[in-house]
């Protein structure tokens, strides 16, 4: 039974590989998200479906080889399908992450790219509290809270210049 599903892992990640390759390759005519975005101090890391189905087709092949060429028991099995997987995953994810990721055209980064920008407040800013920009980035309208870097009270309508960005608010100047 444990080599059918070993067997059954591998030709799923092997299809569902085939699938995001097709897919991405396509404009990502075979696609879904899943987004997970919460404020905090722990943010959450997208999982590559490639690196998933990479993970699934060596966690399957490694059981297949330890359980049936090497005749390993159940148990010893699933440890080495387990860590080859993860091995593998880790190293595809790493990949995505490091090489594909930082040369994407689009690849848009807060801290970097927001700061110096122009923006409108949509809330007013009080002198000590958060208010709410929004300006236009590649990818779309952003909107994010916002601190006066002066000191003093922003009104709704104004245009800010964004001089830090800070976790997910802007400290903002008032345009000249």
């Amino acid at each position: 039974m444990l080599d059918l599903v070993y067997a059954g892992i591998v030709v799923i990640s092997f299809i569902f590989a085939f699938l995001s390759l097709i897919g991405a390759g396509l404009d990502q005519v075979i696609d879904f998200d899943l987004d997970a975005d919460g404020e905090g101090p722990f943010d959450l890391v997208g999982i590559s479906p490639f690196s998933a189905a990479v993970f699934g087709s060596a966690f399957g092949l490694t059981g297949l080889i330890t359980h049936v060429w090497l005749e390993m028991e159940a148990i010893p099995s699933i440890l080495w399908a387990t860590g080859i997987g993860i091995v593998f995953g880790g190293l595809a994810q790493a990949f995505f992450l490091y090489v594909l990721s930082p040369s994407k055209s689009s690849h848009y980064s807060l801290e970097r790219d927001a700061v110096g920008r122009e923006a409108e407040v949509t809330v007013a800013i009080p002198s000590d509290g958060l208010g709410r920009i929004a300006f236009t980035i590649v990818s779309g309208r952003t909107r994010l809270g916002a601190r006066s870097g002066t000191g003093k009270e922003i009104k709704t309508g104004s245009l800010v210049v964004i001089k830090k960005i800070v976790g997910r608010v802007a400290i903002v100047e008032p345009s000249e």
